[in-house]
Parts: structure tokens; sequence; C-alpha cells
């Protein structure tokens, strides 16, 4: 006769750390699903929404609100998601006046620009301008700019012939006198204008020297009761002077 063995049932262990594990990750991927579904109808919604203002800072006494207008065409239509902000930057870097542009998009519908002008401090070889960093520039003349210094030289001098006018200029300031012109030729020679016509040519040395050595002498040439033309400083000492030729009746 057999023996029976009787063994007692019970519920299989769970896990519950891998449960709650699972729960959560599919909670994660509903939740990473249901955010990219609004994500992208929040995107769909801004894409249609056209910029409806556009701030401009920075002072402005050149460029005018036609030009802006002009350049912002580029972007006609666009919303603040699809616009370029590269072809803005670009189209705005390319009026006369304008020096630097930062652009920034600001939501929901608005568009920041930054403008910095130029700021005239010259004039250069006739019909171009110096900017504060002494680089060339083309622009339109504009009203207000006042009275700036003729200055002139070979491609690629402005920033030299821009220190070397700081230089000379505040030297006859100092002295009395007041200079109106600074001129590099194509053989690196220096030539000052003042107010009044009169030349002085320096030569290819940029030595001060020279310079204070007519200031020294001037008295003693004004008293000649000539007007003097030119005043060749290139000599190593004294000078020569080019007088006017008086005219007759």
């Amino acid at each position: 006769m057999g023996l029976a063995v009787w063994r007692s049932w019970s519920w299989p262990r769970v896990n519950w750390y891998s449960v709650c594990g699972v729960l959560l990750l599919i909670s994660v991927l509903l939740g990473l699903a249901w955010g990219g579904r609004l994500l992208g109808q929040t995107l769909a919604d801004a894409e249609r929404l056209p910029i409806d203002e556009i701030a401009l800072v920075g002072q402005r006494s050149y460029t005018r609100d036609i030009e802006v207008r002009q350049a912002l065409s580029a972007i006609e239509g666009d919303s603040l998601v699809t616009a370029d902000m590269e072809k803005v930057r670009t189209a705005l870097t390319r009026l006369p006046w304008v020096n630097r542009v930062t652009v920034r998009r600001e939501w929901p519908n608005r568009l920041r620009l930054y403008l910095v002008e130029q700021r005239p401090m010259a004039h250069w070889n006739g019909g171009d301008w110096l900017n504060q960093d002494a680089q060339v520039f083309q622009a339109p003349p504009r009203s207000g700019i006042g009275a700036l210094p003729q200055l002139a030289g070979p491609e690629g001098s402005s920033e030299k012939v821009w220190q070397n006018w700081l230089k000379f200029s505040e030297l006859l300031r100092l002295n009395g006198f007041s200079p109106q012109r600074l001129t590099l030729s194509h053989r690196h020679a220096w030539t000052l204008t003042l107010e009044d016509g009169l030349e002085l040519r320096l030569g290819r040395i940029e030595g001060i020297e020279r310079l204070q050595r007519f200031i020294e002498l001037w008295p003693t040439l004004s008293r000649q009761g000539r007007q003097a033309q030119y005043i060749d400083i290139r000599y190593d000492t004294g000078l020569a002077v080019g007088w006017q030729l008086e005219q007759r009746d």
C-alpha cells in the first residue's frame, strides 16, 4: 500500500521591485509620448503665429526707420520660429550707417534688435568715412555730423593715419593751431594742413620732433610780413618756407 504525501500550496512570491520598475517605465514612456505630442502641437501652432512686435534698441542718429523696415522685408510673413535670425542680422548690417547688430527672439511674438551705429570720426579720401575703430566705411551724408578732419592715405593705412592724426592734432591745438587735414602719400610722406591752408611737409618720418621745430620757429616766421604757403620740415635741422606770391594790381 502506497504512502500518500500531501504538500501545502502557496502563492508564488512576487518581486514588487520589478513590478514597480516596469510600471514606472511604462508611465515615463507614456509621459514622453504625451509630452512629445503636446510639444509638436505647440511648435505647429507657434509656426503659424506671426511676429507682432519688433523692439528696436540702441541710439540711432543716422539710420532711418524706412531703411530698417526695408531690411526686415527679408522675413516678411515668417513667424518667430521660422524667421532666419542670421538673415535679419545680415540685412541690417548692410545698412550704410549700421556697425553691429544683435538679434534676439522674445516669446511669444516679439523680435528684439540691438543696433550699434557707425560713429564718424573723420572724412577719408574725400568720399568715405572713418569710424570709431579707424575702419573705413561708405555711407551717404547726414545732417548733424558737424565738422570732421580730412584724412587721406593708401589702402590699408587708415589706422596708422588716424593714430598720427591724434598725436599731431593734439600737439598743434595745445599751441594754438587748428589742424584740418592729414595726408599720407603713396610714397609714405606726411603732410599736415592747417585751417588757414598752410601746409606742413613732414616727410617720411613720423616724429613729433619736426612738428615741434615748426612750433618753436613759427613766432619768427609770422613776423616776416608775408603769408607762407608751405613749410618744409623734412630736414634734420631747420626748415624751408614757400611764400605766397604777392598779388599785383
